[in-house]
């Protein structure tokens, strides 16, 4: 399983060629994703709709799974697609503005955005960078999470990642203004990077 966030397609700021390089080569079951596909689809789509950027995500990505978790953000860039279930060329896409819940090899694991801790997005990364992993702590106690259950959150733009806590945020591949952090992609349940974010988490 491989986990990512903040993707940011379409906007000029996105590294999308270096998370090609990141994903060159990489097979996965499941690929999960913590919000922010996208830059500037943030409205109510229909099913077709919904079905066009997904199709659109999968051919920006080198990687195919057999399944693709989408956890988007309900508060700004990705569209709102309610809760979202098909096939589309091959893979069996699951989405929705929400967090996840799965078990992967015996570990749990929820996936959400974290606008749900935190809305504005500039406020969630001022407060992960003062005090790193403040937007997963306060998204794990509003989900109600019991520490052994991991978390994968994005929004904050800040690399963040804590075993013990079970928390885990693989930071962003928009870089602009003074959020220089870049992202990573995380293989779990090991938590191992495919390619070290840039700087290295906190």
């Amino acid at each position: 399983m491989l986990v990512l966030s903040d993707i940011h397609i379409g906007s000029r700021s996105s590294l999308i060629g270096e998370l090609r390089r990141c994903l060159s080569g990489a097979q996965t079951d499941v690929l999960a994703i913590a919000g922010d596909l996208f830059e500037d689809e943030h409205r109510r789509v229909e099913r077709k709709e919904a079905a066009q950027l997904f199709r659109r995500l999968l051919a920006v990505l080198p990687v195919r799974p057999k399944m693709l978790l989408a956890s988007l953000s309900s508060s700004s860039h990705d569209p709102l697609v309610g809760h979202y279930v098909d096939t589309l060329d091959g893979v069996e896409v699951l989405a929705c503005n929400c967090p996840i819940s799965l078990t992967y090899r015996g570990e749990r694991m929820v996936i959400a955005h974290g606008d749900m801790a935190i809305g504005d997005g500039f406020l969630a990364y001022v407060i992960d960078r003062i005090r790193p992993g403040t937007v997963g702590r306060l998204a794990k106690k509003k989900l109600g999470l019991p520490r052994d259950v991991w978390l994968i959150y994005g929004h904050s733009h800040v690399p963040y990642l804590n075993i013990d806590e079970r928390i885990l945020n693989p930071g962003s591949w928009k870089v602009y203004g003074i959020r220089r952090a870049r992202g990573a992609v995380y293989e779990m349940p090991s938590a191992k990077p495919l390619c070290e974010p840039d700087p290295k988490p906190l």
